[in-house]
């Protein structure tokens, strides 16, 4: 029986986790509303740079904090003492970095962007560096505040930096029209205040000193998963820098605002997963060999319905809430591609299944091996489909690229696991999904809404009688 307190504390840390990404989100129509189109292209870089300096500063410290916090359960005095350990390293990483920005950031901004685009270092360019920076101690903080289990503080500093971002930014876009300063100084400002609570956080439950007996273990299981995440930034963001030579501002900022709406598809996604693993861990943990079955298998399962359901529902209300809230109507030109963005999406269930695995076993390298050997791909096939067949041949990339994903997962975690599985409920479906996808956009040109409920209808049926039993029995473990 899961107690009432901990689903209370769980339902803090999802809300309170969830407030940067709906922060995101709201600001949007914003954006799309109050930037013309070069401003609304610069926007997409500033904050694609930030996002990636952030995983720089980070060194995926976070990751690892619970993993050693818990083990120094009992042993207060070295509890604090990696606490400020933690905090010196991520400070002392921001300043090396700060400064490397700024000795290279134009010589960097010069040779990315085009010119027309008119992106410069100084000083919006730095001041997004900054505000990864601050976002990136701030992500340490509030992941270490899951540890000290304190919700409560969890939930009202990231509610703060809710605020105090979709505040300064929508007073700045008023008071500033035309014009980038009020996202640039909503997010930097906003950053300047968490920063702050991040020290408070950092301070008030460690010690500021720098104990060298935990870096080499740190570093061990930060460096592999740095590169990792850095993967996973290429694999979700390159197609952009790319774009950029090959078509209009309006159609690549058309194409980011819709990839943008799919993040909430991928908080869904995330938190999902969040939910079945530790359920697949506890079957996994009483074996002695490490093999699938029926049990774990019923988890997939479900999350492919959800995955393909929620997919279908999005494409159909999409549509609506762009119509609702967004009134430059360059944006609705996105419709048309979707379903077959939505298609990439379906591989994720697939992924799952071996990410568990992946996981479970603590096999980083495996994983470094799978997204960054796919990264790699896909800068290459990337530039080329986009330069045979423009905005088309960026989708097709990034979808060619997850299929590649999942049969590197399947090749190189075979020697770590046993698999075991109906082949056509968890890799058939979602490859139906998709093929569907692909055909409507090819014989059905444009936006058809009827057609996404056709699917809606057809996937309901065959999951009412493939998965119903399954579905019941999951259900029952969590509501038990």
């Amino acid at each position: 029986m899961i107690s009432k307190s901990f689903l209370k504390s769980s339902l803090i840390y999802t809300l309170g986790g969830a407030l940067p990404m709906i922060g995101g989100l709201v600001l949007l129509p914003f954006y799309a509303n109050r930037l013309n189109e070069l401003h609304y292209a610069q926007m997409l870089f500033y904050i694609n740079v930030s996002l990636l300096l952030q995983v720089i500063f980070s060194y995926s410290v976070e990751s690892y904090f619970g993993i050693q916090y818990t083990r120094l359960t009992g042993n207060e005095e070295k509890q604090k003492k990696f606490v400020g350990t933690v905090s010196v390293l991520l400070l002392s990483i921001g300043a090396i970095v700060l400064l490397l920005c700024s000795a290279s950031g134009n010589f960097i901004f010069s040779k990315v962007f085009k010119p027309d685009y008119e992106m410069s270092f100084w000083p919006y360019g730095f001041y997004s560096v900054l505000t990864a920076f601050f976002n990136s101690y701030f992500k340490a903080a509030t992941n270490a505040l899951i540890y000290f289990k304190k919700p409560v503080l969890f939930l009202i500093v990231n509610s703060v930096n809710f605020i105090a971002t979709i505040g300064i930014s929508i007073g700045g876009l008023v008071l500033f029209p035309e014009s980038i300063i009020g996202p640039i100084y909503g997010r930097l400002i906003s950053g300047i205040i968490i920063f702050i609570l991040a020290w408070y956080i950092f301070s008030s439950n460690g010690e500021f000193t720098y104990d060298k007996s935990f870096i080499g273990e740190l570093q061990k299981f930060c460096t592999p998963y740095v590169f990792y995440v850095l993967s996973m930034w290429v694999l979700g963001q390159i197609d952009r820098y790319i774009l950029q030579s090959y078509i209009t501002k309006a159609d690549l900022n058309t194409y980011d605002l819709v990839l943008k709406c799919f993040f909430g598809i991928e908080f869904l996604q995330n938190n999902l997963s969040a939910i079945i693993f530790p359920k697949l861990y506890e079957i996994w943990n009483k074996q002695e060999q490490l093999h699938t079955t029926k049990e774990s298998n019923r988890y997939f399962n479900v999350f492919t319905v959800v995955n393909v359901i929620q997919l279908i529902v999005f494409c159909i209300a999409l549509p609506v809430m762009y119509k609702l809230l967004i009134k430059n109507t360059v944006f609705y030109e996105s419709e048309k591609y979707i379903g077959l963005i939505a298609a990439g999406y379906a591989l994720r269930s697939i992924l799952n299944f071996y990410l568990a695995t992946i996981l479970f076993t603590k096999n980083t390298v495996t994983l470094l091996k799978i997204f960054g050997g796919s990264a790699i791909v896909q800068i290459g096939l990337t530039y080329f489909a986009i330069g045979q067949f423009g905005l088309l041949g960026a989708i097709y990339a990034g979808l060619l690229t997850k299929i590649l994903q999942v049969v590197l997962s399947s090749a190189f975690t075979r020697g770590i696991f046993r698999y075991e599985f109906n082949y056509f409920k968890i890799v058939i479906i979602p490859f139906v999904y998709i093929a569907i996808n692909i055909l409507q956009f090819h014989l059905q040109p444009g936006y058809h809404l009827f057609l996404y409920f056709a699917q809606l209808l057809l996937f309901t049926i065959l999951f009412y009688f493939i998965f119903r039993n399954e579905i019941k029995i999951v259900v029952r473990q969590y509501v038990k």
